[in-house]
């Protein structure tokens, strides 16, 4: 399979993708880069991932984690999804896996604080190709966030991209792991859903203000959203939507992408098949913004691989 290839050099999201008007949620100085936690130095943290958050349930949240990890192994990345809904989870069901043997977050314990990434691997049952660690909150009692952080550091460990469905990013706040990563926010466009959302935005941007003077708090300590994805109601809940513009208007934000609920995937899921593809109406609106992810994790690569070889020369002199 002939590997892909970003159209040109990458530094920052903002060099492909969305028109400038519609490059999502970059405030002033504001870095909204896919890369490893900006805390790395401090914690030793070497975590490249992408954050899904929602404050609203019932949305589709984990669905676009997992379709837009479909849509990113499909340019020939290595990608891994994490379950950390610690209050709903079941990734494994909802993508139809609940019957593969295989670790679920339950079941791992790392009394040392770490856990190693090859055995994880190993363990870990596959969707589609993508190893998965769903979180069976039902079958397993609650782990300590220690062992939570382990298990995330572990499959940084061989994926170039985690993609953690954060659910409403609550009881993450202790997780080092994820301190600093970037995150996208699921939107639902209704007058309620836009009210939530509005306060997470303004909690999360609290939160990141803080710094590091903010002891550790219930809410995840990631980087405001660099992408707003709206999903529009569905007519037996409202019979239309918040219009975007309104929304832009509420939040102080462009919605970046605005989808409309698919039924036939709806149905998929219910019906215990899974996802069994992108829907097209999805992989069109979402192309940007997974190419733009893809293009970063690329561009990181080749930087590493520069580092490397000018590490080498610069040993090799000495």
């Amino acid at each position: 399979m002939k590997r892909w290839e970003p159209e040109r050099t990458l530094h920052s999201f903002n060099s492909v993708g969305l028109s400038s008007e519609h490059q999502p949620g970059r405030g002033a100085g504001e870095d909204t880069g896919i890369g490893r936690s900006d805390l790395e130095a401090k914690y030793g943290s070497a975590v490249a991932g992408l954050v899904f958050l929602s404050a609203s349930g019932g949305i589709g949240l984990t669905t676009m984690t997992a379709l837009m990890a479909k849509q990113l192994r499909d340019m020939v990345l290595s990608c891994a999804l994490v379950d950390l809904d610690l209050d709903g989870g079941g990734m494994d069901v909802l993508v139809g896996i609940e019957g593969a043997p295989g670790m679920r977050l339950g079941g791992i314990h790392a009394p040392l604080g770490r856990v190693d990434p090859q055995a994880l691997r190993e363990e870990l049952p596959v969707w589609d190709g993508i190893p998965l660690l769903s979180n069976d909150p039902w079958s397993a009692p609650s782990q300590g966030w220690w062992d939570v952080d382990a298990a995330v550091n572990a499959m940084a460990g061989f994926a170039d991209l985690l993609l953690i469905d954060a659910g409403r990013g609550r009881g993450l706040g202790n997780l080092r792991s994820l301190k600093g990563l970037p995150s996208l926010l699921m939107v639902d466009m209704t007058v309620l859903g836009l009210a939530r959302a509005k306060a997470l935005l303004q909690a999360l941007n609290s939160r990141r203000g803080a710094g590091d003077q903010a002891q550790d708090g219930p809410l995840i300590s990631c980087r405001p959203p660099m992408a707003l994805i709206g999903m529009m109601p569905t007519q037996h809940r409202v019979s239309h939507g918040v219009d975007p513009e309104q929304a832009k208007e509420f939040l102080g934000r462009s919605v970046d992408v605005v989808l409309n609920p698919q039924p036939k995937l709806s149905a998929s899921v219910l019906d215990g098949r899974g996802l069994e593809r992108v829907p097209r109406a999805y992989a069109r609106a979402l192309h940007p913004l997974v190419e733009r992810i893809a293009g970063m994790i690329v561009g990181e690569r080749r930087e590493e691989r520069v580092s490397s070889r000018e590490l080498t020369r610069s040993k090799a002199v000495q």
